[in-house]
């Protein structure tokens, strides 16, 4: 970057010196080898700096190594610098000559002009720097993706190797179960066929065993039912011996006893008639003698018995001469019922009522209803 920077310097310089050759070939000169003096004595350049001049800069860099240009060795053999102050490494005369340069530019009618293209050299340079900078940064990143991809193909490729290294390991796995399954199901085989063998002659022996012991239990029950049937019949003879005379017995008891009772059952029936017949009849000869003695007591039943004769008598004939009417309304027809309301009450009035209309109409020389339209059936029956 310093060397890039030295060659647009001297490029612009030559530029400068040829555009003012006309007018100030000296002036040009000696602006020219001011700055060209001043970044030879200065050695201090960087790399991302906003500006031209050294000296405007905020920090100090490191010092390049120096350039061997023969520009560089062309400006230096044209103009050298007799003192240079190698202890301190800053020398003033230049930064004296660089601040007459930058006076006679600005006192130069062109210092716009040269101010321009110095901006817009500066913004080139920024912009290649930012190509630059994207350039690498592309770069950068294609070497990343390309370092991703090969990872992810490493990663791919272990995987795909773990992958089968692991089927491999199941399918020995698997066949060696399948061995040791094998293996197993044969010695399950052969001890279950063992097994089988010792079940069978222990179900024989066991059969045998029950052979024999049924044998003799049955034997031993026929001789048991032989005993039981001889006891049985000995025991039913007896039985029924005792039976026959515990039946002749019971019958003479409860012959005895029945007779006994129904004695006892005659007698307390007797005895409660009797009491009851002593006790009704004492019940009314003490009434009688009461209403006898008592004369209100008399009157008063006497009074009773009629009222209740003749509360029985109306409430009975009510009801029937009710029920009578209650029949007549409901059970005959309407042309009958009203041809007999003679008698029922009121008859006397409807009667009275009735010649009145009748009597009117015969005066008047007409019929009662000529001007009455009736349905045709109820004028029929009238």
């Amino acid at each position: 970057h310093f060397h890039e920077s030295l060659h647009l310097k001297i490029g612009f310089f030559f530029f400068l010196s040829t555009f003012m050759a006309a007018s100030r070939l000296c002036s040009a000169a000696a602006i020219a080898a001011a700055f060209t003096s001043m970044s030879m004595s200065q050695n201090r350049a960087y790399a991302d700096s906003r500006t031209w001049f050294p000296f405007f800069s905020s920090s100090p860099s490191p010092p390049p190594p120096p350039s061997d240009s023969p520009a560089n060795q062309s400006w230096s053999s044209s103009k050298p610098e007799p003192n240079e102050h190698k202890g301190s490494g800053f020398d003033p005369e230049a930064l004296e000559r660089a601040a007459k340069a930058l006076r006679e530019i600005n006192s130069s009618p062109h210092s716009k002009q040269v101010f321009d293209l110095m901006r817009k050299q500066e913004k080139t340079r920024l912009a290649e720097l930012e190509s630059d900078k994207s350039h690498n940064s592309a770069i950068l990143a294609h070497n990343d993706i390309e370092r991703q991809q090969k990872v992810a193909e490493a990663q791919r490729n272990l995987l795909q190797t773990q992958a089968q290294t692991k089927a491999q390991n199941l399918r020995y796995e698997d066949e060696l179960a399948r061995k040791r399954q094998q293996t197993d199901h044969e010695a399950q085989r052969h001890h279950n066929a063992e097994l089988v063998r010792m079940q069978e002659e222990s179900c024989i022996r066991k059969e045998r065993a029950r052979i024999s012991t049924e044998e003799q239990i049955q034997a031993q029950q026929r001789q048991t039912e032989k005993e039981r049937a001889e006891l049985e019949r000995e025991t039913i003879r007896v039985k029924a011996m005792a039976e026959a005379e515990g039946r002749a017995h019971e019958a003479k008891l409860t012959e005895e006893q029945n007779r006994r009772l129904l004695m006892e059952r005659i007698n307390g029936e007797r005895e409660k008639w009797l009491a009851a017949i002593n006790t009704m009849f004492s019940h009314i000869e003490g009434g009688f003698r009461t209403l006898l003695t008592d004369r209100n007591r008399l009157i008063m039943t006497v009074g009773g018995a009629t009222a209740l004769a003749a509360g029985v008598y109306t409430t009975r004939e009510g009801a029937r001469v009710t029920w009578g009417y209650i029949n007549r309304i409901l059970g005959q027809p309407s042309l009958i019922r009203e041809s007999s309301m003679g008698r029922f009450p009121l008859a006397s009035s409807m009667s009275q009522l009735k010649n009145r209309i009748t009597g009117a109409a015969a005066a008047q020389g007409k019929k009662p209803l000529d001007n009455v339209i009736l349905h045709p059936s109820l004028k029929k029956r009238i």
